[in-house]
């Protein structure tokens, strides 16, 4: 084999495994996180605000996590310092918006001689209007702990935090499926409404029908009281069926022309009304 050809080889094995390398983190493009601010209070010093916030920054880095600290998004936000510390909705959107995040991260550490209070707060910068309160808050407490230690903690905060921070693509399931639409209202109802109204009509008009007669030779006082009150009730009950068969009819036509897949059969139970 000549010199030429082991090169050539040797040179295809190094791009192989080059690829190799790569395409884990090209398959799945890293999440985006603005640290805007990292603030220490109490007896926190300059040196500890940088040891802290490097394990924090780290915690993120390992969980495949792209971080802009505190320096990069000053850096970013020199052209627009009104959005420096604003932690308003047309803020949050704006800051998404000029830094290419999804999220931003506010953390403050609260230091008591060694005990240390860890607060990191997740903001979202997407949406219509982003919510101005986080979407997340994690906590850690050290009561006594050395800067090593506080630096671990800061660790299992980004820890905490990472599961909020997934891609909405991996949040996405599968499209419901359409519920199939309402039934057409039943006819039945008005339908049945209609003929009551018409067998009421029927009971009236034969109560009238068979009134006997008060002026022949043998009617009586108290025939021609019954012919009164059977009267009056033939009357409404031709009355109330007379109603009641309209309404009927006119509600049982206007369902069958909304529900086009009615059975004919309805079209000649409709048609005597």
């Amino acid at each position: 084999m000549t010199a030429a050809r082991k090169m050539r080889l040797f040179s295809l094995a190094l791009l192989v495994l080059a690829a190799m390398l790569v395409a884990p983190a090209v398959a799945h493009a890293k999440i985006r996180v603005a640290v805007p601010d990292f603030k220490i209070e109490g007896d926190g010093t300059p040196a500890l605000s940088l040891q802290l916030q490097d394990g924090f920054v780290l915690g993120l880095v390992r969980a495949g996590v792209q971080v802009l600290d505190p320096v990069d998004v000053g850096r970013k936000l020199d052209a627009t310092p009104e959005l420096k510390g604003c932690d308003s909705s047309p803020c949050l959107k704006n800051i998404g918006k000029l830094l290419s995040v999804r999220y931003v991260l506010r953390v403050r550490i609260d230091v008591s001689g060694n005990s240390y209070k860890m607060v990191a707060r997740l903001f979202s910068t997407e949406g219509e209007a982003p919510a101005a309160l986080p979407v997340s808050t994690k906590t850690r407490t050290c009561d006594v702990c050395t800067v090593a230690e506080a630096r671990e903690y800061m660790l299992r905060l980004a820890d905490a935090v990472r599961p909020d921070l997934e891609e909405p693509a991996a949040q996405i399931t599968a499209p419901l499926k359409q519920s199939p639409p309402p039934p057409p209202p039943s006819l039945l109802p008005p339908l049945a409404a209609a003929m009551g109204g018409l067998v009421s009509m029927g009971v009236g008009v034969a109560l009238l029908a068979t009134l006997p007669d008060c002026h022949a030779p043998t009617a009586t006082t108290s025939t021609c009281s019954d012919n009164r009150l059977r009267s009056a009730v033939g009357g409404g009950l031709i009355g109330a069926g007379l109603i009641t068969t309209a309404v009927g009819t006119a509600v049982t036509i206007s369902r069958f022309h909304s529900s086009p897949g009615s059975q004919a059969t309805t079209v000649a139970l409709t048609m005597p009304f």
